[in-house]
């Protein structure tokens, strides 16, 4: 499917990776903060970045679909490098996400899983933020 109503999926979905991971990297800040915060947020968390994890995928996949229909240029080229990262990023960020989930519900997590499930979600916002910026330069950047 690569698109939407008669609109091409990709700049879609894009939009839920913009908004899930970072709340999922704030969201896991403070749980990793706070045992109060993480014992409210533990299934939330895992929910959103399943999501965002499933989000980034299915961009991934429609700007691939996307990539074939439209003509290249190098910033498209750098766009598409830098969102395939993205994608591992993300994924990668929920599994951090849902075993510190575990381990947190059993009362087994160490304090250092928690930070290394939130430094993964940080990551992923980073490369989100240049993903949309080398997204947006190969769209818009002849225009400003």
């Amino acid at each position: 499917m690569s698109d939407l109503l008669g609109l091409p999926l990709h700049p879609l979905v894009v939009h839920a990776v913009v908004v899930l991971v970072p709340l999922v990297a704030v969201g896991m800040v403070l749980a990793a903060a706070s045992a109060t915060w993480a014992d409210r947020l533990r299934l939330v968390l895992v929910a959103l970045s399943g999501a965002a994890a499933i989000s980034a995928v299915l961009a991934r996949s429609s700007g691939q679909t996307l990539l074939a229909q439209v003509p290249g240029s190098a910033e498209l080229a750098r766009h598409a490098n830098v969102s395939d990262a993205l994608a591992w990023f993300v994924v990668g960020s929920s599994v951090a996400v849902v075993a510190w989930a575990w381990l947190s519900g059993r009362g087994r997590a160490p304090t250092w899983v928690g930070w290394l499930a939130a430094g993964a979600g940080v990551a992923a916002t980073v490369w989100t933020v240049i993903a949309g910026h080398t997204g947006a330069q190969s769209v818009w950047g002849e225009l400003v």
